[in-house]
């Protein structure tokens, strides 16, 4: 596992060019979302811009992971002078229009996919929570309402005043929903954990690939969950040291570089960790037979 973290930090420090995508979509939505906000103001508009977020998701994710899988194929090869690895390495660049015409439409299933398990899955958290941590009574409720509508609060960009104006009981009560929340969305993003790497490397039918990437999970259950208990420990840690740093520009600024290489890294660890498990013993498997 050690030195699957360290191919992973390898082939991420060789290959940060796979920030620069990664970034400009996460800026272009950025804006879209602003601009939307002020323009969408009917339903037939509000259609018109969900299919329109629906089809960058599909065309960025087509494009961004399929160059990531070629990013860890490219590690495999040996280079003897660094102007060719790095040569090799911009022209990941070109392989961004083959992954959109493979696996656009594989994206595009994949967030109706998650949308749908996202409808399904919300009714059930709130139920759950209802019955464990209980709901907030009429009085409360009204309280909170009034926070929210509060001029004075809306116009304070931090939560420290928000936070202030809650009882302590409510602080409490909150903290225990964002718990709840946190536990459900953590045990998602490790079911839908090797989603993805199916889609790229095996099929590129979203629903097939997910059924197959669930038994491959639980068939090495011990092995992923090692693997996805410590990627959730180092982003959470860098999620918390990230709400101090929002408090200083320059903090902040570094912050935002360290979480894009670390959502870099996080893929690759996750494609390579895919690649050696289950694409080359395949191979392995395929050449022997061969034989």
């Amino acid at each position: 596992m050690r030195e699957l973290f360290k191919e992973a930090t390898r082939i991420t420090n060789y290959n940060i060019i796979l920030t620069i995508p990664l970034i400009l979509f996460v800026k272009i939505l950025d804006l879209y979302s602003l601009y939307s906000k002020y323009t969408v103001d009917s339903a037939p508009k509000f259609i018109l811009a969900s299919i329109t977020v629906l089809f960058m998701f599909g065309v960025f994710c087509a494009g961004w992971f399929y160059m990531v899988e070629q990013a860890v194929k490219l590690s495999k090869k040996v280079f003897i002078l660094d102007a060719d690895r790095a040569k090799a390495t911009l022209n990941l660049f070109k392989t961004i229009p083959e992954g959109i015409g493979k696996f656009f439409l594989s994206f595009v299933g994949v967030y109706v996919i998650f949308f749908i398990i996202q409808i399904i899955a919300t009714p059930v958290v709130y139920l759950m929570g209802v019955k464990i941590i209980g709901g907030l009574d009429a009085a409360s409720m009204q309280h909170l309402q009034e926070m929210t509508i509060d001029p004075a609060i809306a116009t304070n960009q931090g939560m420290a005043a928000f936070i202030d104006s809650l009882t302590p009981e409510q602080i409490v009560f909150f903290g225990k929903w964002s718990l709840l929340f946190m536990s459900v969305t953590s045990v998602i993003m490790y079911l839908l954990m090797l989603w993805i790497p199916e889609i790229i490397y095996m099929t590129p039918n979203p629903l097939a690939a997910l059924w197959r990437s669930l038994v491959k999970l639980f068939k090495d259950f011990f092995t992923t969950v090692r693997l996805f208990l410590a990627l959730w420990f180092m982003g959470f840690a860098l999620l918390f040291i990230n709400t101090f740093a929002a408090f200083n520009p320059f903090a902040y600024i570094i912050m935002s570089i360290i979480l894009f290489y670390f959502s870099v890294y996080f893929v690759i660890l996750i494609f390579l960790y895919y690649d050696r498990k289950y694409v080359e013993l395949e191979t392995v498997k395929d050449e022997r037979e061969q034989e």
